[in-house]
């Protein structure tokens, strides 16, 4: 079978056996490649000294045959290994959150090019910002946007009618978006959404003008989308909340 090359930046990595290791990446042209990666842990050939998590680079593979649901990677020539985030403990973590939230919510070898630009562009960033927050936050939102998962933010959900202008609004991951007062009551699942988050999200340019303490605030809230929607929280996505929790004083996932 004929090889296939890529760019990719690798999301995942677990040890195979004493040489190997099982990697997942996320590529520019084929979206999520899970893949064997054969001799990569012995320090020489085509893996250098074996795929570490938030690295990328150039990769050729070798798509899964038969029954197996792991392709081959036969070489991955790091070209960026991304040094900025291993200085910086909120960033190394914000990335590796989005590294989650890759593995979780794309489906293997679905192209998503927009969804990889916008995650290689977000680890540049945030080898260069102080406002770790703020990157997750847009990065969370081209992902819901991508997938096709983004919650409605400017009208009710349920009526599609306008937001009033006063009054207690929540938000509703089952019901995709924010609900009116109207349609509220009948709804189980739900949050109540301050107003200054609901803004940020309304309107995401804010968020490099708005305080840390809101801005995480608005993660909090995606974050309770995407465990909504996944069933689960995974444990780096949990670390990485309260780490931002020690930022702010306050939860941001209850």
């Amino acid at each position: 079978m004929s090889t296939i090359k890529d760019q990719a930046i690798c999301i995942r990595s677990v040890n195979y056996s004493e040489s190997s290791q099982i990697v997942t990446l996320f590529g520019r042209g084929n979206g999520k490649i899970r893949a064997i990666a054969k001799g990569s842990r012995r320090g020489r050939g085509k893996f250098g000294v074996g795929i570490d998590v938030l690295t990328g680079g150039a990769v050729i593979f070798v798509p899964a045959r038969n029954e197996s649901t792991l392709a081959t990677l036969t070489e991955f020539d790091v070209q960026e290994p991304f040094p900025g985030l291993r200085r910086d403990l909120l960033a190394l973590h914000c990335g590796q959150y989005m590294c989650e939230l890759l593995g979780q919510f794309t489906e293997d070898l679905d192209p998503h090019e927009a969804l990889y630009g916008a995650f290689a562009a977000s680890l540049e960033q945030l080898q260069a910002t102080d406002r770790a927050e703020v990157t997750l936050l847009g990065f969370e939102l081209i992902l819901l946007h991508e997938i096709g998962l983004s919650p409605v933010w400017n009208r009710c959900s349920s009526c599609q009618r306008d937001l009033p202008a006063k009054g207690r609004i929540y938000f509703s991951s089952s019901a995709g978006g924010v609900l009116c007062r109207d349609c509220e009551p009948a709804v189980i699942e739900k949050r109540f959404v301050e107003p200054h988050v609901l803004q940020i999200l309304q309107n995401p340019t804010m968020a490099k003008r708005a305080s840390r303490k809101n801005v995480i605030e608005a993660h909090g809230l995606l974050s309770y989308h995407q465990r909504e929607l996944a069933g689960k929280q995974t444990a780096v996505m949990k670390f990485v909340n309260q780490l931002l929790h020690n930022h702010t004083g306050e939860s941001v996932n209850e």
